[in-house]
């Protein structure tokens, strides 16, 4: 197995340049020669199916596996998925964290008004003169 991608790109453009060289070959033989009638059809039908096999045996060489290609489309399906559910996660995190400073923040501005009313509630008389009386103020 080849490690190197430039070397994988050589063995590949060499291999297809070695069946594209056949094919010449086959058809330059072909017309200097003339095939019986009697063999004809063999010959007609070998021929055929050479040059029909030669875009896939070339796809092949050159590097497009189709087995490559149905791995690699199933590992980024694999991953479109991964990222959708990341993005739900995501969404589920910032509406997590919004509750979170909206409870906080409720929970701050109650301390503080507590805070704030404890603090001037033990400086403040009442109008009858005293500080824990019962009577309301007017």
């Amino acid at each position: 197995m080849v490690k190197n991608g430039r070397e994988k790109e050589i063995r590949h453009y060499a291999g297809a340049s070695v069946i594209f060289l056949l094919v010449i070959c086959i058809l330059i033989f072909l017309s200097y020669n003339e095939i019986p009638s009697v063999n004809k059809d063999v010959v007609v039908s070998i021929i055929g199916m050479v040059v029909g096999s030669l875009s896939v045996v070339i796809m092949t060489v050159i590097g497009r596996n189709p087995e490559e290609v149905n791995t690699l489309t199933k590992k980024n399906t694999a991953l479109e998925t991964k990222v959708e559910h990341l993005i739900v996660q995501k969404d589920e995190l910032e509406k997590m964290l919004i509750t979170i400073q909206d409870n906080m923040i409720d929970k701050l501005t109650l301390l503080g008004a507590n805070a704030f009313d404890t603090m001037f509630k033990k400086n403040k008389t009442c109008i009858c003169g005293e500080e824990n009386c019962k009577c309301k103020a007017k």
